[in-house]
């Protein structure tokens, strides 16, 4: 997606201010502006907006509504995709639910693997890799799981202000993803429900869930997504009162998630910082075999940050563009600190050049095609926010998390899923905004028995350190599979909670072998 698309964007980007955008417009422009300053945002009261009950729909909404739910009908009548028809380009061009084709590139590739897991060699070493079974280098399962391609938010058209919460996503790997790979995304389903009270309420909320397969160039099913999501909306009761030319504050609504201080990093976070990487195991090539998995058992936690610039989302990339890396080697060795500056109002490291901090962005070359947005990303705007205090997209702290599963399980295990959930209604409880629960949404925490009180009670911002913490919940075999569930969360430096999630991995038994589940998952079983 160029350009946004009403709402779907903001939804993907979730709280994601990212400063002032204009909905609708190119994205080099909107981030010029905000760049510049943000815009004031129209004062509404309560009641300036129309009650609203569930399922009964105003004049403005029926038809868009309508519209809506039968696309949403058609997708389900579609029935599963003929994927060789796909991509033989046989089918025909109305069919529902057809999105980009993701080129695979290994620049894009090695440029995710080297900001996210850079010490990994299954992620950089070829023939590291092909020694363990692989065809190449493995990218991460959450490459093309672009969340904006699967979601489709209620009709833009029929709201005047938008509140996003709970973002709610599952991944199921199937197959690695390789440089070279060309993987076609497709919807397979979308539901909505109506979350609003009985008796009427100033926002309608609905309840947004979306499925839909990611596929390989020999057609063999790469990965299996669902998105979640609850949207708030607000009508105004007089149309005129309504921006003729919205602007991104105009119709938006969030908890104040900024009113959270940054933290000033003294030199006592800084020994617990480097005490944490000092502690983080990276198994590789050493087998965690099943056999030996304790249900309890905590792994090394991990650490990233601090985040000084947060990824954009660009279409079809499911892990976006930008963002900073973490500095975690020059840190750790002291002549290399040495030569880095530090800041003397936050504390935070920085080297001297700025493609340190923040690598630059690979070129397009045909990256994607097809329905859902032309993929094209301005990489010479991709940083010009800077390092401005911003909310970070969702699905950085998901892959900090798969930094930390892989370090745990090695080279020989695999994810086989992972489930992520930021922006809990309990953190807009807290923060001033009232949003119901998503009853389709999965909750993870409370399997953990110390941590069955704590919840997601912030968003994570710029200049924040991620640190990711697990706990092993169950192990068990299925269908021939030997499968550990393990539940993660992220916390601040002050130990606020940012994300949390779980996943099941895949690991080798002892009598199966050490290659086991390699050869496995390279076969598709």
């Amino acid at each position: 997606m160029a350009n946004l698309r009403g709402s779907a964007r903001v939804t993907a980007i979730s709280a994601l201010v990212l400063s002032a955008m204009l909905l609708g417009a190119p994205l080099a422009p909107m981030r010029a502006q905000a760049a510049a300053s943000p815009p004031v945002a129209t004062e509404y009261s309560d009641e300036d907006f129309v009650t609203l009950y569930p399922g009964v729909y105003t004049e403005r909404e029926a038809a868009l509504v309508r519209a809506y739910l039968e696309a949403n009908r058609a997708l389900r009548e579609r029935g599963p995709i003929d994927i060789k028809a796909l991509i033989e380009g046989r089918l025909p061009k109305n069919t529902p639910g057809i999105g980009p084709v993701v080129r695979a590139s290994e620049d894009w590739v090695r440029y995710n693997n080297a900001k996210y897991d850079p010490e990994s060699r299954l992620r950089h070493d070829a023939a590291y890799a092909r020694q363990l079974g692989y065809k190449d280098i493995v990218a991460f399962v959450s490459f093309a799981a672009h969340d904006d391609t699967f979601m489709v938010p209620y009709p833009t058209a029929a709201r005047d202000r938008l509140l996003v919460s709970h973002l709610n996503h599952s991944l199921t790997s199937h197959r690695p993803i390789h440089p070279g790979d060309t993987l076609y995304l497709v919807m397979d389903d979308r539901r909505m429900r109506d979350l609003t009270p009985p008796g009427g309420a100033k926002m309608r909320s609905v309840a947004i869930e979306s499925d839909g397969s990611i596929y390989n160039q020999r057609g063999e099913k790469v990965s299996s997504v669902t998105f979640r999501v609850v949207e708030s909306v607000r009508i105004l009761k007089d149309p005129s009162r309504a921006p003729k030319n919205p602007g991104f504050f105009d119709i938006w609504e969030a908890p104040d998630w900024l009113r959270r201080p940054a933290h000033v990093y003294t030199d006592a976070d800084w020994t617990r910082i480097r005490n944490i990487w000092a502690q983080e195991r990276m198994r590789g090539a050493e087998p965690l075999y099943w056999d030996d998995v304790t249900i309890g058992e905590q792994p090394a936690a991990t650490l990233d940050g601090p985040v000084l610039a947060s990824v954009i989302p660009v279409p079809p990339w499911g892990m976006g563009a930008g963002g900073s890396r973490t500095l975690k080697r020059e840190i750790m060795d002291p002549a290399s600190r040495a030569k880095l500056q530090r800041g003397e109002k936050d504390g935070i490291y920085r080297a001297l050049d700025p493609a340190v901090n923040a690598p630059p962005v690979p070129k397009q070359s045909g990256a994607a095609t097809g329905q859902g947005g032309d993929g094209a990303i301005v990489t010479s705007d991709i940083h010009k926010d800077g390092e401005k205090r911003s909310p970070l997209v969702n699905y950085v702290g998901r892959d900090h998390a798969i930094r930390h599963l892989t370090n745990w399980i090695g080279d020989r295990g695999w994810i086989e899923t992972i489930n992520w959930s930021i922006m809990d209604p309990r953190a807009h409880w807290v923060n001033g905004k009232a949003v119901p629960r998503n009853p389709n949404a999965l909750t993870f925490l409370h399997r953990v028995p110390f941590m069955r009180d704590r919840f997601v009670n912030t968003h994570a911002l710029t200049q924040d350190v991620m640190i990711v913490r697990s706990y092993v919940t169950d192990k068990y075999s299925r269908d021939g599979r030997f499968l550990a569930d393990i539940v993660w969360w992220i916390e601040t430096i002050e130990g606020d909670i940012v994300e949390e999630g779980d996943a099941t991995v895949r690991l080798p038994t002892r009598a199966e072998g050490a290659d086991a589940v390699t050869k496995a998952v390279v076969a598709g079983n």
